[in-house]
């Protein structure tokens, strides 16, 4: 890398000192040359850039994400407060410090106003929810109920059904907390620090922020922790709220960041492995998020170790090796069969990556054994010695089978192996930069040798009256080689835009087609179990109240259609960055091919035109690139985001779908028209700025001022040859 930048520096100083910076920007910029301090700031960049392996860690709510986590970086302290609903789960990121410190980002103002909006709008729904319920009560009323008792159960329907919508109702929980809190929004900074002097202050300080009863819980968006823990060294972790987060911004940013990940672990509880919301989650990770690894973790193990079918009788580690067996098996049993619903590179890694079991408590217990203080703790010992009495008879053997049931050292061999896999990568990265910038400035030292070995070789040949009369010359076919020059250029320009726009808007088409056949492909149906509360009459039975016996509730069935939003909302994600890359990338490649055409074009026209002794090819060609590279063309950049409709994960039922639907037609619609109508615009520009371009005449002042320089090199002939040599020299003498 140093022998690179030298050689960059050595280049870019004999360019400078001998006033060849105006002559050689053409062909600096067709082998994308940079400054030296550029170059090395690249090169830096690239050695440091992605320098921590990423650990990206997925789970519900409850998963057991803070407990493996304590485990695995704090040794079983309990430094990270457990979550208790997806809004107290904050995004979280672990990274190394010599301190202990936090940085607290809260919502911003933009944020809460979206969860008010969000928060109206679901009391408008249960308000609605709550007078069709207290109509239908009235109209079965057939005995004495006050109007109270009856308004409570419609109310108590109205919430029970805006909670079987989560995300929802999320919203409609965060901000009641919000209102609650009694905090005014403007006394909050933006961000919050909180320096401590060990994890415990740590801990008790975090509470007030992500714990359940936290003060500012309500507001919390996201935690940086930076530690002095050596285990965060060189590691960066990501502790996710989940994919499906109700927050939209929150949402973003940890996409963003799993994007980023080299290694993510689904934590999923032991009890309840691999349910439908573990699922949901993998279904909106896509191989667009470039991770690299991809493993299971079957969280709070030591709960499976209880149940009759697995402690059998009592030998410790036949019941782990069953504990295993049996979660292997729901591992093949949820994913056979199921390739299509997700991602086929992940789906591949989540078939055959085995289960990761950890029993985060067990670390606990065992850095506070014979001295418990979590009552939880003490309930999983108690459990582990009557089941197991025999393993947990004196402290050797039972610390011995803890670390067997945490398995923190197989996870952590894990992550050292993907360490190293993620060394190697960044090192090839690396290399491969450094070879494309060395490959780049020796052809650009190749074609400056060529340029002062033309001068030299024409000087040679020619004395100053000859290099005069191509003055004259030029003069006579001036008229004829503008004309040629700047007819050549619009047509080739013209070739470029109606190609351009062809390219481009088939492709277009076939991302709109594709969006379509996967939204298509998550249609379904499902029968819905609904309940009624139905009066059975007053009368003599008026008694029946006492007892709550009164009201009786009835089921019916109901089918309802069904969509899965989750893979939608990604398909069109990946679509408008899809459209982007697209726009972007046919663009700059036919442009770029365009500039090299072009060359071979004009020069080959010109000669037919003039005749081959009347131009100096080279010279043309210099002139040229000199001028291309100063031609401003149209840079694309394509940018949007989802609208709040689209904006939603999980199944859909009923209304729902043709509310998504319905926004999900009107957005691919006006992207479509905005599309086309950006593809049009930017040949229209393009258009314009070849036609604006007058390159004939550029390329006769271009032309003439490289003769003018070689009379100046002719009238003092052995000087400048001299100074040619000694560039040639200096070139030839750089080495690598």
């Amino acid at each position: 890398m140093e022998n690179l930048i030298k050689i960059n520096e050595t280049i870019e100083s004999i360019v400078q000192e001998n006033d060849l910076v105006g002559e050689l920007q053409g062909i600096e910029k067709a082998h994308g040359i940079r400054p030296s301090a550029e170059l090395k700031k690249t090169l830096e960049d690239a050695s440091q850039q992605d320098r921590q392996l990423k650990i990206g860690i997925l789970g519900r709510v409850k998963a057991g994400k803070s407990s493996f986590l304590n485990a695995l970086i704090f040794k079983g302290k309990n430094v990270l407060p457990k979550a208790a609903t997806p809004m107290t789960a904050a995004l979280t990121i672990l990274e190394y410090s010599d301190k202990f410190e936090a940085n607290i980002e809260y919502y911003t103002k933009d944020d809460i106003e979206l969860m008010r909006q969000k928060h109206d709008e679901c009391q408008k729904e249960m308000q609605k929810s709550y007078e069709a319920q207290l109509n239908k009560l009235k109209q079965n009323k057939k005995a004495d109920k006050s109007d109270s008792e009856l308004q409570a159960l419609a109310d108590k329907f109205a919430k029970k059904q805006l909670k079987e919508d989560s995300s929802i109702y999320a919203y409609y929980e965060q901000y009641e907390q919000i209102k609650n809190s009694n905090i005014d929004i403007n006394t909050l900074s933006e961000n919050e620090k909180i320096v401590c002097s060990n994890y415990e202050e740590l801990s008790d300080k975090l509470k007030e922020y992500v714990g359940s009863s936290g003060k500012y819980m309500p507001f919390t968006k996201s935690i940086t922790l930076a530690l002095n823990e050596e285990m965060l060294k060189d590691v960066k972790i990501i502790d996710t709220p989940g994919i499906n987060d109700p927050i939209i911004s929150r949402e973003e940013r940890t996409r963003a960041l799993i994007a980023d990940c080299d290694v993510v672990f689904l934590v999923s509880p032991s009890g309840q492995f691999l349910n439908d919301s573990d699922l949901e989650l993998l279904k909106n990770i896509n191989k667009n998020n470039g991770i690299k690894e991809f493993h299971i973790v079957a969280s709070q193990f030591d709960n499976l170790l209880s149940g009759s079918e697995i402690k059998g009788n009592g030998v410790l580690p036949e019941a782990i090796q069953r504990a295993k067996e049996a979660l292997l098996r729901q591992q093949k049993s949820v994913f056979e069969g199921k390739a299509g619903d997700y991602d086929q590179k992940i789906y591949e890694q989540l078939t055959a990556c085995g289960v990761l079991y950890s029993s985060g408590v067990s670390v606990e217990i065992a850095n506070n054994f014979g001295n418990q203080k979590d009552e939880n703790a003490k309930h999983v010992l108690n459990l582990l010695k009557e089941h197991y009495p025999d393993y947990f008879a004196n402290e050797e053997m039972a610390l011995y089978y803890l670390n067997t049931l945490s398995n923190m050292d197989e996870i952590l061999l894990v992550l050292d192996n993907v360490r190293k896999e993620k060394d190697r990568i960044l090192q090839n990265k690396i290399t491969n930069l450094i070879n494309s910038k060395k490959s780049a400035l020796n052809n650009y030292k190749i074609d400056i040798v060529n340029l002062i070995s033309k001068k030299i070789e024409i000087l040679n040949q020619k004395d100053l009256a000859q290099i005069k009369k191509q003055i004259e010359k030029i003069k006579t076919v001036k008229s004829k080689v503008m004309t040629k020059a700047n007819s050549v250029f619009e047509d080739s320009g013209e070739g470029l835009s109606s190609s351009l726009k062809d390219k481009l808007k088939d492709q277009i088409k076939a991302i709109f087609n594709e969006v379509s056949d996967i939204s298509e492909k998550q249609r379904g149906s499902e029968t819905i179990t609904q309940t009624e509360d139905i009066d059975k009459g007053g009368g003599f039975l008026w008694w029946r109240d006492i007892f709550g016996c009164r009201y009786e509730t009835k089921e019916y069935q109901e089918t309802k259609e069904t969509l899965d939003a989750g893979p939608i909302r990604i398909a069109v994600e990946d679509s408008i960055r899809e459209i982007n890359n697209i726009l972007s990338g046919v663009y700059d490649d036919n442009v770029r091919n365009w500039r090299k055409n072009i060359l071979k074009e004009l020069i080959s026209s010109l000669q037919d035109s003039v005749g081959d002794d009347m131009l100096d090819p080279d010279m043309i060609k210099q002139s040229v690139r000199n001028i291309m590279a100063n031609i401003s063309l149209p840079e694309f950049s394509y940018d949007t985001t989802l609208p709040i409709a689209l904006q939603k994960s999980g199944k859909l039922v009923g209304s729902e779908c043709d509310e998504f639907r319905s926004a999900l037609n009107n957005f691919g619609n006006e992207l479509e028209s905005k599309v086309s109508s950006d593809v049009n615009k930017i040949c229209q520009t393009l258009d314009k700025a070849i036609a604006n371009a007058d390159i004939g005449q550029k390329l006769i002042i271009s032309y003439e001022e490289k003769i003018e320089q070689l009379v100046k090199d002719a009238q003092d002939k052995e000087s400048s040859l001299a100074k040619y040599r000694s560039i040639l020299d200096q070139l030839n003498q750089i080495e690598g």
